[in-house]
C-alpha cells in the first residue's frame, strides 16, 4: 500500500510538468441512485362550454393583473446555473403554520447532496433489539446511528449485523451509520488525540551534602613518677617526669557531592491507539453493508488542562485524524459517508475541542452538530441562530442539527412532540439540511406517527402561494421544478397537484378548510395529445375532482387527464391549476376559462446538431448505449429530467480511475463501470447524443476543493436554450451545479463536440 502510494504521489506531481492535454483528476466518492415509482391511468372524457376569462400558458401573458409571489415566498431554480444551490430544506410530521414556500428544482443526490432533507435518530447498541421498525418508518427517518464499539459489548460485529439483518428482513430502506466513539475510552477517560502518553523514572541528580568527621590528634603531655634510689642505707626518690601523648579528636565539618534519585514524569508520542482506530474503522467499512462511518469525541474535553488551545498543534490533530478516517473510509468504498457529531459552540469550537468546522468540513460528508438546547439551558431561538452559524462555516457541506429529545441530561424526560418540532423547525428554517435525534427510547411516543396523516395540512393560503411560484418558475424555465417546500414540508409535483385541484374545488364552493397532504407516487408514464384551447371553468372543476379521486384512491397522480381538448398531460396539468389557483390569489375569484397550449419544449438549434453526432470515443449510435439512454429515459417527457436522470446515474454507477486522456471510450466505460474525467464524460455525452440532447466537452485546468491543480475535462448539456455543466465524477456535483472544483479561476482551455485527444 505504501508503494502503491508513493506511486500514485509520484505520477501526480510528474503530470503537473506534462501538456495540458494529459487529463487527470482526483477521485470523488459517488452515490446510490434515486429509484422512480410510475403508475398509468386513463380519464373519462368531458367536454363543457367556454366563457371569456382565460389563462395563458407558458408563452402567454396572464390578464387581470396577475400577481408576483408575494414577499414571504422565494422561488429558487437551483441547478439551472452555475450559481445555484439546492435549499436546505427538510420534511416535517407537523401541521404547517407559515406560508414560506420554497420552489426547489433537484434530484436524489447522494455524497452532500444525498444528505439533505435527512431525518435520523441515534441508537444505542443495547436498543437495537427494541427498534419498532413501523415507528420510524411512520416517522419518516432516513438514517440511523448505530453505536458501534470498538472497545465494549456488544461489539460493532454483534450490533452491525443485528439491525442490518433487521432492517433487511423488513425492507426497511434506511441507511445505517456506524456510530463510533474516537477519544475516550470506556471508563470515561479522555485520549489524547496527539497520542501523547506519560510514563514515571527514577531520575539521579547531585547535591552538596555538609559532611561532620572526627579529626584524630595527639596529645603530648608530662607525666610524672617517683624515682626511688638509696642514700645512707635508706629509701627515698626524687619526682621524675617523661613525655608521653594520647589520641584525641576534634569535630571538624566538608562538603561532598552525593547522588540522590527523584521520580519524573516523561512524554512521548505513540500512533499506536489512532492506528488501531483506522483499523477496527477500515474492518467496519469491508465487512458490512453500511452506507456511513459516523465519528462521536473526535476532540478534547475543552475544560481544564484538556482543552485544545493548551496542547500544540491540538486542532490540527483533530483535523488530521478525520483526513485519514475519509482517506481510509473511501479507499474502502467510496459510497461511504463519512459525518461527525460536532459541539455547538461556534466561534470559540476550535480554541477549547479542536473542532474547526471548515476544516473538518474538507474531509466530510456532512456535519452533525449537537445543539442540546436542555444543557445549555437554552431554547428554540438559540437553536435557529447556532445552527445558521454553524451552516455559513461548513464549508457548504451539508449540517444534519443534533437535537436532543428530553429535557437535559440530568432529567431524561422526554420533551413533547411539539417541542420536538418546534426545535426542528428552527434548525429547518435556518438552512440545515435535516436533523438527528439524540435519542431512540427517549422520544415522546406522539412523534412517531404517519407524516401522511391528518396532521399534516396546509391553509388555503398556502397552496396559493405555493402555486405562484409553482407557475413563475415554470414560466421561467419551461419545466416542472422537482417539487416545492412549504414552510418545512417538502411537497412533490405530484402531491401539488392533488393539492392544487382540492384547492380550487374549495374555493369554488367557498370551503376554506385546510387540505390534508396525501404522499402521492409520480405517474409511470405520462403523455400528452391535446390539442391548443380553452377549457371552461365547468371542465376543469369536473377534471379536478376526478384528479382528487383518483390519487386518493391509489396513491399516484395520473400519467394524463382526458378532456375536450384531448388527454391533458402530467406537466400540463400541474401547470394548468397552478394558474388557477395563482389567478384566485390575484382576483379573489375562479376564472371562467383556462386557455391551454401543448406543453412544448424549445426546438434544437441547427447549429448545435454537430453535438447530436457520434464520435470515436462518444459512440452514441452503439445498440448498447441507445438502449441504456432509452431505459433511463423511459416516460420522462421533459428533456431536463432525461438530463437529470442520465447525469444521476453515470455518477452514481462509475467509480474513478487515475490514468491520462482516453482509455476506454463510451462503450467500454459503461461496460467497465469505471474511468478518468475524460471517460465519465464519453458516456455521460454518448447517452445524451443517444436520448436527443445536445452535449460537449469542456476542457480546462481547474483548482480542486482538495487544493490541487488539475487538466480536467467535464461535459455540458443544452437543454431547453441554456448549457448546463454535468462534471459526473464527484457525488457533490449535479446537473448545472459544481461542487469539487472552483468555477471562478478555471482555466479554459477548450470546447469541443469531439476531443482531440
Amino acid at each position: 500500500m505504501k508503494r502503491l502510494s508513493l506511486l500514485v504521489m509520484l505520477l501526480l506531481l510528474s503530470g503537473t510538468l506534462l501538456n495540458v492535454t494529459n487529463i487527470y483528476a482526483a477521485t470523488e466518492n459517488s452515490f446510490v441512485p434515486e429509484t422512480n415509482i410510475n403508475t398509468d391511468i386513463v380519464q373519462n372524457n368531458t367536454t363543457e362550454p367556454q366563457n371569456d376569462e382565460k389563462i395563458q400558458n407558458t408563452t402567454g401573458i396572464m390578464e387581470n393583473n396577475t400577481s408576483q409571489p408575494v414577499n414571504n415566498l422565494t422561488a429558487q431554480n437551483l441547478q439551472t446555473s452555475e450559481n445555484t444551490s439546492n435549499s436546505n430544506e427538510n420534511k416535517q410530521n407537523t401541521t404547517n403554520s407559515t406560508n414560506l414556500t420554497n420552489v426547489q428544482n433537484s434530484t436524489d443526490a447522494a455524497g452532500d447532496e444525498e444528505y439533505k432533507n435527512a431525518r435520523g435518530i441515534w441508537l444505542k447498541a443495547e436498543d437495537v433489539g427494541k427498534l419498532n421498525i413501523d415507528e420510524i418508518k411512520k416517522a419518516g427517518i432516513t438514517d440511523i446511528f448505530v453505536k458501534a464499539n470498538i472497545l465494549t459489548t456488544p461489539g460493532y460485529q454483534t450490533v452491525l449485523k443485528a439491525l442490518l439483518d433487521k432492517l433487511k428482513s423488513t425492507n426497511t430502506n434506511v441507511r445505517v451509520h456506524a456510530w463510533v466513539t474516537c477519544f475516550k475510552d470506556p471508563n470515561g477517560k479522555w485520549i489524547d488525540p496527539q497520542g501523547t502518553y506519560n510514563y514515571t523514572v527514577k531520575v539521579p541528580y547531585t547535591v552538596k551534602v555538609q559532611t561532620k568527621y572526627k579529626s584524630w590528634y595527639k596529645s603530648w603531655s608530662k607525666s610524672w613518677y617517683k624515682s626511688w634510689y638509696k642514700y645512707n642505707g635508706k629509701w627515698k626518690y626524687k619526682w621524675k617526669y617523661k613525655w608521653e601523648y594520647t589520641w584525641e579528636y576534634t569535630w571538624k565539618y566538608k562538603l561532598e557531592n552525593k547522588t540522590l534519585y527523584k521520580n519524573e514524569i516523561k512524554y512521548g508520542k505513540s500512533t499506536a491507539y489512532v492506528d488501531g482506530l483506522i483499523k477496527s474503522i477500515s474492518d467496519i467499512v469491508k465487512n458490512y453493508d453500511i452506507d456511513g462511518i459516523h465519528l462521536d469525541y473526535i476532540r478534547y474535553s475543552g475544560s481544564g488542562n484538556n482543552s485544545a488551545y493548551l496542547h500544540a498543534g491540538g486542532t490540527e490533530s483533530i483535523t488530521s485524524f478525520v483526513k485519514r478516517v475519509n482517506t481510509a473510509v473511501k479507499s474502502i468504498k467510496s459510497k461511504v459517508a463519512v459525518s461527525a457529531a460536532v459541539m455547538p459552540e461556534c466561534a470559540t469550537n476550535a480554541k477549547y475541542y479542536g473542532q474547526n468546522y471548515t476544516q473538518l468540513a474538507k474531509y466530510l460528508d456532512f456535519l452533525v452538530p449537537m445543539i442540546y438546547k436542555g444543557n445549555y439551558k437554552k431554547n428554540s431561538t438559540w437553536i435557529g441562530t447556532t445552527t445558521k452559524w454553524i451552516v455559513d462555516h461548513s464549508g457548504g457541506k451539508p449540517v444534519l442539527v443534533g437535537l436532543q429529545t428530553y429535557e437535559n441530561d440530568t432529567n431524561t424526560t422526554p420533551i413533547s412532540s411539539s417541542e420536538l418540532n418546534n426545535d426542528i423547525n428552527a434548525a429547518i428554517s435556518n438552512k440545515a439540511s435535516g436533523y438527528v435525534l439524540f435519542r431512540y427510547g427517549l422520544i415522546d411516543d406522539k412523534f412517531f406517527k404517519n407524516p401522511n396523516d391528518n396532521s399534516i395540512t396546509f391553509t388555503l393560503t398556502q397552496i396559493q402561494n405555493a402555486a405562484i411560484s409553482i407557475k413563475t418558475f415554470i414560466d421561467g424555465n419551461k419545466r416542472l421544478p422537482s417539487y416545492i417546500t412549504i414552510g418545512t414540508k417538502q411537497v412533490s409535483m405530484s402531491e401539488m397537484l392533488r393539492l392544487m385541484a382540492i384547492s380550487t374545488l374549495q374555493l369554488s364552493s367557498g370551503i376554506k378548510t385546510p387540505v390534508t397532504l396525501k404522499n402521492t407516487d409520480t405517474p409511470r408514464d405520462p403523455s400528452d395529445n391535446m390539442i391548443n384551447g380553452t377549457l371552461n371553468k365547468t371542465e376543469y372543476l369536473k377534471i379536478a375532482q376526478r384528479i382528487k379521486s383518483y390519487i386518493d384512491s391509489k396513491g399516484v397522480a395520473p400519467n394524463f387527464a382526458t378532456s375536450s381538448l384531448g388527454n391533458i398531460g402530467y406537466e400540463s396539468t400541474i401547470y394548468m391549476y397552478a394558474k388557477i389557483v395563482t389567478f384566485y390569489k390575484s382576483n379573489s375569484r375562479l376564472p371562467s376559462y383556462v386557455t391551454m397550449n401543448t406543453w412544448k419544449e424549445e426546438d434544437i438549434p441547427s447549429d448545435l446538431q454537430k453535438y447530436l453526432n457520434p464520435t470515436k470515443n462518444c459512440q452514441s449510435d452503439n445498440a448498447n448505449i441507445k438502449a441504456l439512454a432509452a431505459s433511463l429515459t423511459k416516460g420522462i417527457s421533459s428533456t431536463y429530467d432525461k438530463g437529470t436522470k442520465i447525469f444521476n446515474w453515470v455518477r452514481d454507477n462509475l467509480s474513478y480511475e487515475f490514468y491520462y486522456n482516453t482509455k476506454y471510450g463510451a462503450v467500454n466505460t459503461y461496460q467497465n463501470k469505471k474511468g478518468n474525467c475524460v471517460d465519465h464524460s464519453h458516456l455521460l455525452i454518448a447517452l445524451a447524443r443517444a436520448a436527443g440532447i445536445p452535449a460537449k466537452y469542456m476542457h480546462g485546468t481547474c483548482n480542486f476543493t482538495s487544493g490541487t491543480v488539475y487538466g480536467h475535462v467535464w461535459a455540458q448539456l443544452y437543454i431547453n436554450g441554456k448549457w448546463y455543466n454535468a462534471d459526473a465524477i464527484s457525488s457533490r456535483n449535479t446537473l448545472g451545479a459544481i461542487n469539487n472544483w472552483n468555477k471562478t479561476s478555471v482555466v479554459m482551455k477548450g470546447n469541443y463536440a469531439e476531443l482531440p485527444f
